[in-house]
């Protein structure tokens, strides 16, 4: 779309993207606010029909621009007391592969991933091509045999699929008896009332910012986990780990917090992320796009991509939206009793795996 965005960018990625949500298919050079805030159950509905093309949609429009502007890691994280950014996700990843008791010599699935071609340049650039593969699939049909994985997890993921119960039982097929299954997801919060506009409109703009096709709440997900037959061990919203700051700060761009947070790297990345730096960035590429230097779509793009950052850290100010919701589940031990029939242990109680 211009020389600072990535190589063979194209208007035809935001075309393809805005086609999903915009009431007017004939004008996809713009976003339909509208339709996006305000979007019927019937669209929301039609959407979750091809929550796949969605998502990919999604992942080909915005994965290159993250990896400009944040690198290869940009889940959410709490921030952790005198770590930037970017140490607290390196935290945060070491404590989630203990809370996913993920250990070596483990055969493990990740459910979830952009792309399988980057993936595996991105593995053959760690040196982890004989320990990693990558396959592409789908959640609700996952192409592995029964009981073939020790462990599964993911991150951010399965909140695309537009009924996660049915993807936890997917999930349970793989694994083998007593195997842990954990995963931090997006997820609107029990705070999160259907019925009140604002909530609605905010958990819209969330969909549309991160190409979800039906946002999953929180006791929802809960009795999804139960009824696919996992053991429930713990479950809580790593927001409230982040102690040394709001987790939302830099996609909120709030320069108060960038000051007192350790990283010049990540405070340019707040700052550009600012509304004053936006309104800055806007006035130029308006500039350009009047001479002809810029196509119209690059201020389209900026606003989806404002969606998407914007519209977690207001959900998450207020409390309804948190994108780091962590269940950590166990598919049942089975031991077969004479009858025939299947008996299940249960092993130690739920109130005593509190996540330290």
């Amino acid at each position: 779309m211009s020389s600072h965005l990535p190589p063979h960018y194209t208007p035809a990625l935001l075309h393809r993207y805005l086609s999903h949500f915009n009431r007017d298919p004939s004008n996809l050079n713009v976003i339909d606010h509208d339709a996006v805030g305000y979007a019927t159950v019937e669209e929301r509905a039609a959407r979750a029909k091809k929550y796949n093309e969605v998502a990919y949609d999604y992942y080909d429009l915005v994965s290159p621009l993250y990896e400009q502007g944040w690198g290869q890691r940009f889940h959410y994280t709490p921030i952790f007391p005198g770590k930037s950014i970017a140490d607290s996700m390196t935290a945060y990843e070491h404590e989630f592969a203990r809370i996913a008791r993920l250990k070596p010599g483990m055969k493990v699935v990740d459910l979830g991933a952009w792309h399988v071609k980057r993936g595996t340049q991105l593995t053959k650039e760690a040196g982890l091509e004989g320990k990693v593969t990558l396959i592409e699939g789908n959640f609700l049909r996952l192409p592995f045999e029964d009981e073939s994985f020790d462990a599964a997890y993911s991150v951010e993921s399965l909140c695309y699929a537009p009924e996660p119960a049915e993807v936890y039982r997917e999930i349970k097929r793989v694994l083998k008896p007593g195997a842990p299954f954990t995963f931090h997801d997006f997820a609107m919060t029990e705070k999160f009332d259907e019925n009140k506009t604002e909530h609605a409109k905010i958990r819209n703009w969330v969909e549309f910012g991160n190409g979800i096709v039906k946002m999953p709440w929180v006791p929802d997900m809960r009795r999804g986990v139960l009824s696919a037959g996992f053991e429930l061990l713990a479950e809580e919203d790593m927001a409230g780990r982040s102690k040394a700051a709001p987790w939302y700060y830099g996609p909120a761009g709030d320069v108060s917090w960038a000051w007192r947070v350790p990283g010049w790297d990540d405070f340019f990345r707040v700052v550009k992320m600012s509304p004053f730096f936006l309104f800055i960035a806007n006035s130029i590429y308006r500039v350009l796009i009047l001479f002809g230097f810029a196509p119209p779509e690059t201020l389209t793009l900026m606003d989806t991509m404002l969606y998407c950052c914007r519209s977690v850290a207001i959900g998450g100010k207020m409390g309804i939206f948190t994108p780091m919701y962590v269940f950590t589940c166990r598919k049942p031990i089975r031991d077969k009793k004479g009858d025939g029939s299947v008996e299940q242990k249960h092993g130690q109680k739920k109130d005593e795996l509190k996540m330290a």
